[in-house]
């Protein structure tokens, strides 16, 4: 299976920021097709409108032995990354959203 087609790091240019150019968080999340909590997790980043990297592991055991060994031994999916960082799986996931400390995780980094 291929990589899916969202990429998280881009410039951005932001009319009332002048020309002030800005780097969007990298964000991975390692996927299954089948998956309804990588769909949730995924609907959560899509309503802050954060670009993600989708990585397929249903049929790649090079990506799926990457993903273990990056999640600290997790196999489950989804497997959740914001600039390098594991945030973990949905659950975490919602409850940094819960907690307010999603958003500022999302926000980009002035270049």
């Amino acid at each position: 299976m291929t990589n899916l087609l969202r990429h998280a790091t881009y410039w951005i240019d932001r009319s009332d920021a002048g020309s002030r150019h800005e780097t969007m968080v990298k964000i991975e999340i390692y996927t299954t097709m089948l998956c309804p909590y990588c769909y949730r997790a995924k609907k959560l980043l899509a309503q802050h409108g954060a670009e993600f990297t989708e990585i397929d592991v249903m049929m790649d055991g090079a990506r799926r032995r990457e993903m273990i060994e990056r999640a600290g031994g997790r196999r489950t999916v989804p497997q959740i990354f914001i600039d390098g960082k594991h945030v973990g799986g949905c659950d975490e996931l919602y409850a940094l959203d819960a907690a307010g400390k999603l958003a500022p995780l999302l926000q980009p980094v002035p270049a």
